[in-house]
């Protein structure tokens, strides 16, 4: 969805540029070898002065955060909020550099509790096809990489990043971690080919439904206002028989992880297909709005994500 965020001057655009094309080498270098505590620190600096030179998506945060939160946008809580956000973007990506590059062991003594993986591991020996669903919220890509390092066979579908630096290393390191990747392109046929096969071989799918990537979404209400959410995954469950679980893994207070594994959403099979699929998204809207009321500074959205919907009386 970066096409929908403000877009930088053209100072700051050649500075992110350039800090992706040099700052990412360094990264990926000292992520499993500095202290992450230091690192941490210098992740919270180098927001700030990206937020500073690119600071229009600001304003599309605050909106977001100040409905999240019930208050004003120019609000103290607001305020703190987005700087809270800002901060735990910053951790997502030393986190995601440092976690796929640990060793095993160190990578799972940073996770603090998960939640629901006996669910998620006894549908598995049932032979169920998994879909993992997701949010970009907390540090999502971590699931893949742990579920990885457990010897399961995970796939992850994608919308590539337009930055490809980013998305070059971001690749990298998820195909370290044992993860497939499946990359698709809004409006692009048959791109779910790829994820039925996945499917059909066995392997757990991960792939994300906060975000209307095509814009044919279907309405439904989020935080009191009409927002378009993906419908493809449910619909992709509904064909293949597969279970819908919820996952998220979020920084707990102490700056390690807790992976949260939702109750699992079975799509009916009647003769009303779109029925069927909008009861799916109504119990996975629902879940992720509670998610996102708990975690409001861990999701991350630098643009205004209720200004396209339809009008609320289409949402049924």
């Amino acid at each position: 969805m970066q096409w929908k965020i403000a877009r930088p001057g053209r100072f700051a655009d050649r500075f992110n540029r350039w800090a992706l094309r040099r700052g990412f080498p360094a990264l990926a270098w000292l992520a499993p070898r500095a202290p992450r505590g230091c690192l941490l620190l210098g992740a919270r600096a180098v927001i700030s002065v990206v937020m500073a030179l690119h600071h229009r998506p600001k304003r599309a945060i605050a909106a977001n955060l100040a409905r999240v939160l019930g208050r004003d946008a120019g609000s103290r809580e607001v305020r703190r909020a987005v700087r809270g956000m800002l901060r735990h973007f910053a951790f997502y990506w030393v986190d995601l550099f440092r976690f796929a590059q640990l060793p095993p062991e160190a990578a799972r003594s940073l996770v603090a509790r998960v939640e629901g993986l006996e669910e998620v591991e006894r549908l598995q020996a049932g032979g169920r096809p998994l879909l993992l669903l997701t949010a970009h919220l907390g540090n999502w890509e971590l699931g893949g990489v742990l579920l990885g390092q457990r010897d399961a066979r995970i796939s992850v579908v994608y919308v590539p990043d337009q930055f490809e630096a980013a998305e070059r290393f971001r690749s990298g390191l998820r195909t370290g971690g044992g993860v497939e990747e499946i990359p698709i392109r809004p409006h692009e046929p048959f791109s779910t080919l790829p994820v039925l096969r996945a499917l059909r071989e066995g392997r757990i799918v991960a792939l994300q439904g906060d975000r209307d990537f095509d814009d044919h979404g279907v309405v439904h209400d989020f935080f009191g206002a009409p927002v378009r959410f993906p419908v493809g995954p449910f619909h992709l469950a509904r064909m293949t028989g597969a279970v819908v679980v919820p996952s998220f893994v979020v920084y707990a207070a102490d700056l390690r992880f807790e992976i949260e594994f939702g109750p699992p959403i079975e799509v009916p099979h009647t003769a009303d297909r779109d029925g069927d699929v909008r009861q799916a998204l109504e119990s996975w809207v629902a879940l992720l709005e509670g998610t996102v009321r708990r975690y409001p500074t861990q999701w991350y959205t630098f643009y205004d994500f209720w200004a396209e919907a339809a009008p609320a009386g289409a949402a049924g």
